[in-house]
């Protein structure tokens, strides 16, 4: 695999000569300084736009935003097009030609010489207007986003060529693509493992090094970490770091250092996201790993409501459901709308929630309950007989509200969900009688 890392070469060439006890030194190389710079600007040239010249640019601007991927298609012809999609463009796919060249700047530069307005955004010294923020907030620093628009070209092999920002000196890197892909769809694969990964539903994720050691993450949606150990201080031991998100997962800039608990810390730099489970898994011989807290924490949360999905429930919770819609409809000549587990702030007390409605008025009502967490995993029901003025007229006329809470009485419940990061759906499959499968989905 070809690899050129010319600025190492050049300095151990000097290091030699400035330390050799001859009075004259043979010629190092068989070309002048300028004819080996001249010969990095044409190998760079020549990678770029290999194999049909199309690259994904992992592009970083400060710690304090996240990481944007953008498309790069680099032309023989001197010319560039760029893709991109963040919210800096509208949230839209947009895609722009430019010109470009390496040219020669104490060694090897590459350089976007006209402007680029879905890129050079970035780089402009201008005050910078979060369009997520309120609209009376303000920057008037006139630096921008710090972004560059010059990159010096440091090494490269056939997959990856590491930059280096001119002016402000972040490392990025280019990937090399298929020629074949199109840079619209690959943008929106970036969105697709985004979904995956995060959601604001979700605030709280926990990351779990090769110890057993646990970290609170938060702030997963805006790019940039928020994090402190467990078991340690959210305030003198808070860290934070920004990332990019990938096809396959999620880059840090610089690394995330974490804080432990006690003494120490913890860096990690990259995970790959796992199908099987729907966690991120570090890239490392002893890797940590980030998924949401228990599905019990996030069930008995009292600022989560978890809806039925009644047409994914199976076995007795399926009849009881249908059965109530029929019950209602038959002795009330009311709709039955849904059940959902949620939180009464009101009553103070946590609620299996349902809603009838009739010629257009709505009727909300509450059964209240406690759920124990007997493990990670598994939660018991215990109704107490409370509820409000509204629940106690349906459960004295509707018999199968009354069957479904002896059910769920009747046993512990087992919550599964095929994302340990974004469970937003998830089932409570009965210890008793394991086709007794009631399916929720995050509200």
């Amino acid at each position: 695999m070809k690899k050129f890392l010319y600025i190492a070469t050049m300095l151990a060439a000097v290091a030699t000569a400035t330390t050799s006890c001859k009075s004259e030194v043979d010629d190092l190389f068989d070309t002048s300084a300028a004819e080996r710079t001249q010969q990095a600007v044409d190998d760079y040239t020549a990678a770029l736009t290999a194999n049909g010249g199309k690259w994904v640019l992992e592009y970083f601007t400060n710690s304090g935003e996240p990481g944007y991927v953008y498309v790069f298609t680099f032309n023989e012809n001197g010319s560039v097009k760029i893709s991109g999609k963040n919210k800096w463009i509208g949230n839209k796919f947009k895609s722009e030609t430019s010109a470009w060249e390496v040219i020669s700047d104490n060694g090897p530069v590459m350089t976007l010489n006209t402007y680029n307005s879905i890129f050079h955004i970035f780089a402009n010294p201008d005050n910078v207007l979060d369009p997520d923020a309120s609209s009376d907030e303000t920057d008037e620093t006139g630096y921008g986003h710090y972004g560059d628009y010059e990159f010096m070209l440091m090494e490269s092999n056939d997959d990856v060529i590491r930059l280096k920002g001119k002016k402000w000196g972040v490392t990025h890197y280019l990937r090399h693509l298929d020629p074949n892909t199109d840079d619209e769809a690959y943008l929106a694969e970036v969105d697709a493992m985004k979904a995956k990964l995060f959601s604001s539903k979700f605030k709280t994720l926990i990351l779990t090094d090769a110890t057993g050691e646990r970290f609170v993450l938060t702030d997963a949606t805006t790019g940039v970490f928020t994090g402190y150990p467990e078991a340690g201080d959210k305030i003198t031991q808070l860290t934070n770091a920004n990332f990019i998100i990938t096809t396959t997962g999620i880059r840090f800039m610089n690394g995330f250092e974490l804080m432990r608990a006690t003494e120490g810390e913890l860096e990690v730099k990259e995970f790959t996201y796992n199908e099987a489970d729907g966690s991120l898994v570090e890239v490392s011989e002893t890797p940590a790993v980030i998924t949401a807290p228990e599905f019990t924490t996030l069930f008995t949360d009292n600022t989560l409501t978890w809806k039925f999905d009644n047409a994914a429930c199976t076995g007795q919770p399926a009849t009881l459901y249908a059965s109530m819609v029929s019950e209602v409809k038959s002795a009330l000549n009311e709709t039955f709308k849904y059940f959902q587990f949620t939180y009464d702030k009101t009553a103070d007390k946590a609620s299996l929630n349902f809603q009838t409605q009739s010629r257009g008025k709505s009727y909300k009502a509450n059964v209240y309950f406690t759920a124990e967490t007997t493990g990670d995993a598994t939660v018991k029901f215990a109704f107490d007989g409370t509820y409000d003025e509204t629940a106690e007229y349906y459960y004295k006329n509707i018999p199968s509200l009354k069957k479904l809470i002896d059910l769920l009485e009747s046993t512990e419940w087992t919550l599964h969900s095929a994302s340990r990061l974004v469970p937003s759906q998830m089932t409570l499959v009965s210890n008793a009688v394991s086709d007794d499968v009631i399916a929720i989905n995050i509200q």
